[in-house]
């Protein structure tokens, strides 16, 4: 924290730049058209133009007018319309100060953000510059350093003017006018004159100083504003045109955003008073050598030397933070993973292993912070007292020159040392190590701007008729990250190392080169493809056999290595695992553009979505989660589909878009959607369900990122080769299944169930849904309203207590802390007895004459050298520098070691409460909110609140020692003191309830613009294809500029503070020098210095102070924050009930009852189970199906007990699971989601987080899923890395080792949420055969979403409303035509056949 000022404000909900599309009247389309074209003309007007000389410093000149009046029409003052006068004194805002103390703001009565400071004309400026300095330096030498200097130069040199002014008016109020006031004091001879004269000099020039201070604060703060949101934009700008983010982690990127982009602002504000430091230092040599002699630069060059201890100090902080800042990344990293994959880490409980791997690297972040915060507190509790210091050497060796001192003397010095210089030191400091930090933020955000864009050249096609088409093209993807790199070489070292003696120097250079080529990876080779106008292109293959490469390649998303690729029209783009945004559904399908009636609810047919959005609470409005947590995996993939849909292009791009839905709704999007609505369009269309390929006009076979087979249908099917085989195996394999399933012996009749419904026929053979679309309604019904994210508990009002109370007992308790303030009090009380004892040696004199006032006729004559105690107290005052080194010192220690256990402390417990938080905390808060309290708020509560409290607690002992001096001095001084503390009192009060407010406004505007940079990386692939980078561009830049517009606001509320208290201050001066003269005659000169010396001293400290303690109020609001979350977050699992321990080997045979079970998804939401009763046998298969809503997924969520139940109980080999550890229920059940998650790692690690299996029995788990012969292909084979998310692997290959992950495990119920989706057909069978064989003695329960799938199982059970419908053999339920599922089945056949 630096000497002055907080650089940040509160939180506001980020806004939209895309316009809410969300009425179909024309008149809101021709309010958006409205607010567009505005939005364009500001644009235009406010839009960078280099090389216009003097006239772009056109506006800032504006500024110097004295007096401008508020334009009309501006309802709010903004700094553009400010004069001089209004900018200097800040009273511009004083308005929306008193408004915000009486009534409160909120966002929307702030002053625009000045178009000057946005993110778009800002982003011009910086990129121009950058561009310059690539293109002259090269990618080798670049410098952002260096642009950001060129960008911001000029208002960095008129800062230094007016600053250095501000450091000469303090020069002349210490070291002239108070010299000659105190001079007065000291002589008989002057009138009141000529010491009013020098009052009011002293005054004038304290009030100045004061002024142009607060004016360069202001200029700095712009400055800063401009640069973080240059930098952020830019990066931003640079992110969305990449294809993948390289070497770089989410994590990363969000702490470039949040952390990174703060030390820039921090960099610019105090970076440039640096200059304080050499300034003072010349001018304090010269001040010695002018009053004192020679012998006295001992002191200067005592505090000259501490100059280069504190650049090392920095530097070796600077390089502490480096190191910490890479380990916070992973930390951030880990934390993302944690929360994307949630859900499998609860159904796994695995919340033990990824809390340890976290606490571990917060372990290893915890030593480097203890080590840069010992280091930042020893420097903060030494710079206040080198000064004295240096001031006590300077005198103690002019007097062993033999030479006397005065008050005249001593105290203006001491004043130059203890305010000039001791604020210049500290800002030096802190100046020194925001620079060096802020070089490293600038060397991270470099590396990502000269990442490749990897947009490959794409020209027309020379035949008109080709829409598509790659000639004789190789495509590359990058092969691993850093941390994957790391890893490779170390294991390359290794095994280098293992084969020492087999192999010569050569070869091992050999084997590095390769690795280090090695960072690109083939992924298709000699491809030779080409789509015609209109056609509708099949894609088939087996899993890898790069399908959804093919794809990418074709939009020109990978690298090209040789060949080109070539395309005629517009684009869009299915992927594999729909990409949806955090909007309503409706924005979601329009996604930026303009609301056509008809086109969209064209949109909607095709894509089989009308009933899901009738049974949604608020239609087309429901607002869709992050990530579409709120809708299924059917639901989603149609959503997407809707949109590509309405975009209306001419080349459509689908990657297995019908896998996550079940037979009869494919059916209908594919004969309404893909053959109906986009007939005439170019659709190049990836699946594996053979019964979609024959009515392809072309069809392409991949194999091994290779295509090997190319046709017709039946031209395929005549070669009889690998797409042959294919079709024929997968046919026979359907035909044995149906025939398997009517051989069935006659099962017993239909099991009654009490609660099952009457048929509904509209409602279940409707193609208007798939059968795994439950999850959407139940999540919906959560909240019962539409909206589903809960809106954040916006705390108001001062910081409650028990906010201060949880910190203090995490750093200790109520004891330490008073030790800690103790030790302060001690070592702010020396430096204080140091000057005081320093008056009593002057006033005592020669020791013979200690009356009042012959000082200048025997000035010779009282020579301190001639007291007869002299070396008493000279002793006594020599011994105070021991004291004061040791008590900083003491005091550094115990403070770091509060603040630190308070921070660790507080960390751990977070993230231990929120890991255990059931499943709808996680549904119903946004990422990004997380995110932002293990990033940011994290950052707080480590760095820059223990630096906030260690000025703090030292300033106050400061104020309240100097108050004491002066009242002790000047008992008169107790009267003007209460008014102006009352004043003081008034001021900060405002001060306090504005900072608050717009501190929280700041915060809040900042987590939204994390989960949209989460969100924008993750979709990357679909915003490039539907070339919607300008938009999602400019929705940044909005965002970003009402953050900078809270942020900017608070800064400046700090200035609005500071000038008021400090011309207080100014007023507590005059009023001393004024005392001093009336009483002059009856006050000792030397106590009359005194007085002056801590009078100043205040003028420095009181509003620094006042703001400080503001600052650390507002710093606490993160500590408010997350203490918020620690009192309000309930654990998962029913408390109230007793733990039992079930049977050892528990469950045995693993039966399944489940008797009268209700369950909601909270308190108020409605039942989605309704008294639910059946019962699963030890080894069943159970096959469950439904329509939308029906309550399969509930099943699963009671089961695992991810929602408690509200009535009923389930029992697992007759034991009640909901009377057990969650832990050790859900480490006994396993489950296969629809949708794979792989974690950050190894094939191994994902495969066996625990380290508990061989690697026999995990090659053996692999060879089972068809995976062993890819594994083994994988440079590293187990320990082949596997990206974010499993980014490196398909869809397919995912799935599959999920299936291997199952097996590994052994557990005796398995969950299946149609594990093989994403597979292709020949490995599908091949995979459920193994499932048949190697769980043959499982209770399975698998949710169906195509029906063939479950009818060669034990049993089905047939869900509706929450309710069951049927449940009995396939072939029982067949053979009455009027069941719900032989309905199901004969309509899935029709489509087929169809």
């Amino acid at each position: 924290m630096g000497p002055n000022g907080n650089r940040a404000g509160e939180e506001t909900e980020g806004q939209d730049a895309i316009e809410h599309l969300q009425d179909h009247e024309s008149k809101n389309t021709e309010i958006v058209e409205k607010n567009l074209n505005l939005q364009s003309i500001d644009q235009h007007l406010f839009k960078h133009v280099s090389g216009r000389g003097l006239e772009r410093y056109k506006n800032a000149a504006k500024n110097l007018i004295p007096i401008r009046r508020k334009k009309k029409g501006e309802k709010v003052r903004s700094i553009d319309s400010a004069g001089l006068f209004s900018i200097i004194s800040y009273s511009w805002v004083s308005k929306l100060m008193y408004k915000a103390y009486s009534k409160g703001i909120s966002i929307n009565e702030l002053p625009d953000v000045s178009p000057y400071d946005t993110c778009t004309h800002n982003t011009e400026r910086l990129e121009l510059l950058w561009n310059q300095e690539l293109t002259k330096m090269g990618p080798e030498k670049v410098s952002l350093g260096r642009v950001a200097w060129r960008f911001c130069r000029t208002r960095i040199l008129f800062f230094s003017i007016v600053y250095t002014g501000s450091l000469i008016c303090g020069f002349a109020t210490s070291t002239l006018f108070m010299r000659k006031l105190i001079e007065y004091v000291q002589s008989e001879r002057r009138s009141y004159t000529e010491g009013l004269k020098w009052a009011f000099l002293l005054t004038a020039t304290e009030f100045s100083r004061a002024l142009l201070l607060h004016w360069a604060w202001g200029l700095s703060y712009r400055t800063a504003l401009r640069l973080r949101s240059a930098c952020c934009a830019l990066l931003f700008k640079k992110i969305i045109r990449l294809n993948y983010l390289g070497d770089k982690s989410i994590g990363q990127v969000i702490n470039m955003f949040s952390n990174d982009s703060q030390r820039i602002y921090d960099a610019i504000v105090f970076g440039p008073m640096i200059i304080a430091g050499p300034i003072t230092t010349v001018w304090g040599v010269c001040y010695i050598l002018w009053v004192f002699s020679p012998m006295a630069l001992l002191g200067m060059i005592t505090f000259l030397l501490f100059y280069p201890v504190q650049y090392a100090i920095s530097y070796y902080t600077g390089y502490l933070r480096s190191k910490s800042v890479n380990i916070s990344d992973f930390r951030v990293r880990l934390t993302n993973e944690i929360l994307e994959c949630i859900k499998l880490i609860k159904m796994y409980a695995w919340e033990k292993r990824f809390s340890q791997d976290l606490l571990d690297v917060r372990k290893k972040e915890q030593t480097l912070l203890l080590k840069t915060a010992c280091l930042q507190c020893l420097s903060i509790c030494t710079v206040p007292t080198i000064p004295v210091i240096s001031a006590i050497i300077s005198f103690l060796a002019h007097i062993a020159a033999g030479n006397n001192i005065t008050a005249a003397q001593v105290f203006p010095y001491i004043t130059l040392l203890d305010s000039r210089l001791r604020s210049s030191l500290t800002t030096f400091e802190y100046g020194v190590e925001c620079v060096i930090t802020t070089g490293i933020s600038f060397n991270r955000i470099k590396s990502v701007l000269l990442l490749e864009d990897g947009r490959i050249l794409i020209s027309k096609p020379i035949l008109k008729s080709q829409a598509v088409a790659i000639n004789h093209g190789t495509f590359a993807c990058n092969a691993f990250d850093a941390e994957r790199e790391r890893r490779s070489h170390v294991a390359e070292k290794e095994r280098q190392n293992d084969l020492k003696d087999s192999r010569d120097k050569s070869e091992n250079e050999k084997l590095s080169t390769l690795l280090h080529d090695a960072r690109y990876i083939d992924v298709l080779s000699d491809i030779t493809f080409e789509a015609t106008k209109g056609k509708l292109i099949g894609i088939c293959g087996h899993v890898g056999s790069g399908k959804s490469s093919l794809l990418l390649a074709a939009l020109g998303q990978l690298r090209i290595v040789e060949g080109q690729v070539m395309r005629d029209g517009s684009c869009a783009y299915v992927s594999q695992q729909a990409w949806i945004i955090n909007a309503t559904l409706q924005e979601n399908i329009l996604f930026g553009a303009q609301f056509d009636h008809s086109r969209y609810f064209k949109a909607i047919y095709a894509s089989n979505l009308s009933q899901d959005i009738a049974e949604m609470p608020g239609g087309d409005q429901t607002e869709i989660g992050e990530k579409g947590v709120n809708l299924s995996g059917g639901q989603k993939q149609r959503v997407a589909l809707a949109r590509a849909l309405y975009a209306d292009r001419d080349i459509y791009f689908l990657d297995d878009p019908l896998s996550a839905v079940d037979t009869r709704v494919g059916a209908h999007i594919f004969h309404k959607l893909i053959r109906g609505a986009l007939k005439g369009k170019t659709v190049l269309f990836v699946t594996h369900q053979v019964q979609y390929l024959n009515h392809c006009d072309d069809i392409y076979m991949m194999h091994d990122g290779r295509i090997i087979e190319h046709g017709t249908h039946d031209e395929l099917m005549k070669l009889g080769n690998e797409y042959a085989l294919m079709v024929t195996a997968i046919s026979a394999n359907d035909e044995t299944d149906f025939a398997m399933s009517m051989d069935e012996k006659i099962g017993p009749n239909l099991q009654s169930v009490d609660n099952s419904l009457p048929d509904k026929e509209n409602e279940v053979s409707s193609p208007g849904t798939d059968t795994n679309t439950d999850t959407a309604t139940e999540n919906d019904e959560i909240l019962g309203t539409p909206v589903l994210t809960i809106a954040e508990d916006l705390q108001k009002g001062t910081i409650k207590v028990d906010t201060y109370h949880s910190y203090i007992m995490a750093a200790g308790g109520y004891f330490f802390s008073c030790i800690v303030i103790l030790t302060f009090a001690i070592s702010v009380g020396s430096s204080a007895f140091s000057s005081w004892w320093l008056a009593l040696w002057i006033k005592a004199g020669n020791g013979l004459n200690t009356t009042a006032m012959h000082y200048n006729a025997t000035t010779e004559l009282n020579n301190i050298n001639d007291n007869p105690d002299f070396w008493y107290y000279q002793a006594v005052y020599s011994s105070t520098i021991g004291l004061m080194l040791f008590t900083s010192l003491l005091r550094s220690l115990v403070l770091t070691r509060a603040t630190l256990k308070a921070s660790t402390t507080i960390h751990n417990d977070l993230f231990q409460k929120i890991i255990q938080c059931p499943m709808r905390f996680f549904d119903t808060t946004p990422t990004g909110r997380i995110q932002h309290l293990f990033s940011r708020d994290m950052d707080e509560v480590d760095n820059k609140l223990p630096i906030s409290l260690t000025s703090l607690m030292q300033n106050l002992f400061v104020i309240f020692f100097a108050i004491l001096v002066i009242c002790l001095v000047l008992p008169w001084f107790i009267l003007p003191v209460c008014i102006l503390a009352i004043v003081y009192y008034f001021v900060s009060k405002v001060f306090r309830v504005a900072a608050r407010d717009l501190k929280r406004m700041e915060n809040k505007s900042r987590a939204p613009i994390i989960s949209y940079v989460t969100a924008t990386v993750q979709g990357l692939s679909t915003i490039h294809a539907f070339e919607k980078e300008t938009e999602f561009l400019t929705k940044f830049n909005c965002m970003f500029d009402e953050n900078s517009q809270c942020m900017f606001m608070c800064s400046i509320a700090m200035r609005w503070l500071a000038v008021r208290v400090d011309c207080l201050s100014a007023t507590v001066i005059a009023i001393t020098a004024f005392l001093v003269i009336t009483l002059q005659g009856e006050l000792p000169p030397a106590l009359a210095g005194l007085a002056l010396s801590y009078a100043a001293h205040i003028s420095g400290v009181f509003q620094y102070t006042i703001r400080l303690a503001s600052e650390t109020e507002v710093k606490f609001i993160s500590v408010e924050r997350i203490n918020h979350y620690l009192r309000t977050l309930v654990g998962e699992g029913n408390i109230s009930q007793r733990i039992l321990q079930p049977p050892s080997g528990w469950p045995v045979a693993a039966s399944i009852k489940f008797q009268n079970v209700s369950m909601a998804y909270g308190e108020e939401a409605p039942i989605i189970l309704k008294n639910v009763s059946f019962n699963v046998d030890a080894g069943e298969k159970i096959g469950i199906v439904g329509r939308t809503g029906s309550g399969k997924s509930s099943l699963t969520a009671a089961l695992f007990r991810l929602v408690e139940l509200t009535e009923g109980k389930i029992e697992i080999d007759n034991v009640n699971i909901s009377e057990i550890n969650l832990g050790q229920l859900r480490t006994k059940l396993s489950i296969i989601p629809q949708d794979p998650i792989l974690f950050n790692g190894s094939i191994r690690s994902n495969l066996d987080p625990f380290k508990r299996y061989t690697d026999s029995e995990i090659w053996l788990a692999l060879e089972k899923t068809k995976l062993k012969n890819r594994v083994q292909s994988i440079n590293g084979h187990l320990d082949a890395s596997v990206g974010y998310g499993g980014d490196n692997l398909s869809v397919g290959e995912r799935q599959l080792l999920c299936l291997s992950r199952a097996l590994l495990r052994e557990s005796k119920i398995l969950v299946m949420d149609e594990a093989t989706a994403a597979v292709d057909p020949e490995t599908e069978i091949a995979v459920q055969t193994t499932i048949q064989q190697e769980f043959s003695f499982c209770t399975i329960l698998i949710i169906a979403h195509r029906l063939q799938t479950v009818l060669l199982l034990d049993r089905v059970l047939v869900m509706n409303s929450g309710k069951i419908l049927e449940f009995d053999k396939p072939y029982n339920l067949l053979k009455d035509p009027n069941s719900e599922f032989s309905k199901m089945i004969a309509g899935a056949n029709t489509v087929e056949n169809k």
